[in-house]
């Protein structure tokens, strides 16, 4: 088990959402309309794909600042309650997407 915590995350990352990538596919192939479990099923064919994107973006997320992982939960909880403030959290985002200023190459 010492060797799991030892790999960098991004490849426990990527050995995770191989593993749930694997088991929505056999699970999607297999699907049955047993209602026990049909919610476990779906979670994971949802799941897996957005764990192995996360993978795969892995270098970019860590160039996020930090500021930005405490706002966006809030913001996504927001969203969530009131789906208008999409209409003003889309152009806020735009709008600081280009104005941040850019880190110079060495």
């Amino acid at each position: 088990m010492d060797f799991w915590f030892r790999l960098p995350i991004q490849k426990r990352l990527g050995i995770i959402a191989t593993i749930l990538l694997i088991i929505a596919v056999i699970s999607f192939a297999l699907w049955t309309n047993d209602p026990v479990h049909y919610r476990p099923i779906n979670s994971i064919i949802r799941l897996a794909p957005i764990l192995f994107l996360f993978w795969l973006a892995w270098s970019d997320l860590q160039k996020i600042p930090f500021w930005v992982w405490l706002v966006m939960p809030v913001i996504l909880i927001l969203c969530a309650f009131k789906p208008a403030f999409w209409l003003i959290v889309i152009p806020v985002a735009l709008f600081a997407l280009f104005v941040m200023p850019k880190k110079k190459k060495k």
